[in-house]
């Protein structure tokens, strides 16, 4: 049976529109964004699946697919994220809620990523960070404000 931390994830349910800004960085071009999340429970309500797309500059495309879930034993949110960079997820990022702001971050050998969906009464930010490997500080990658449709 779902538990509370596995309901938690149920004010994503939906679709979100919006627009933002992706900041110069290692894996594409920056600039301003049209951007979409579709959020979605499986039948168990164990698991949230999510289609992620955006577009820059009306053509360079960039798409994401992925599960978040929960790992009862250690009480955080998973999160399995596929996209069109093709760095598969070895292993999940981890996180949890804190102040309505889901906090997911992920090590890997190109570095520390974190990703966090904050979501307030109509909107939901999202904020990607990245500090490579010998950095002291993170670099911001994007940030967008979606509302919901």
């Amino acid at each position: 049976m779902p538990t509370e931390l596995h309901e938690s994830l149920r004010p994503l349910e939906g679709d979100w529109i919006g627009e933002g800004e992706v900041f110069p960085n290692p894996w594409g071009p920056s600039g301003p964004t049209q951007c979409a999340w579709k959020f979605r429970m499986a039948h168990s309500g164990f698991h949230m699946i999510h289609d992620y797309r955006e577009v820059r500059d009306g053509s360079f495309r960039f798409e994401a697919h992925g599960v978040i879930s929960v790992d009862t034993s250690t009480a955080s949110i998973l999160w399995f994220l596929f996209d069109d960079y093709g760095f598969p997820p070895v292993d999940p990022a981890r996180g949890g809620w804190n102040d309505g702001r889901l906090e997911l971050v992920k090590s890997t050998p190109r570095g520390v990523g974190r990703t966090q969906l904050e979501l307030n009464e109509h909107t939901l930010v999202y904020t990607v960070d990245f500090t490579p490997p010998g950095a002291d500080e993170p670099m911001v990658v994007a940030k967008s404000t979606l509302r919901r449709v």
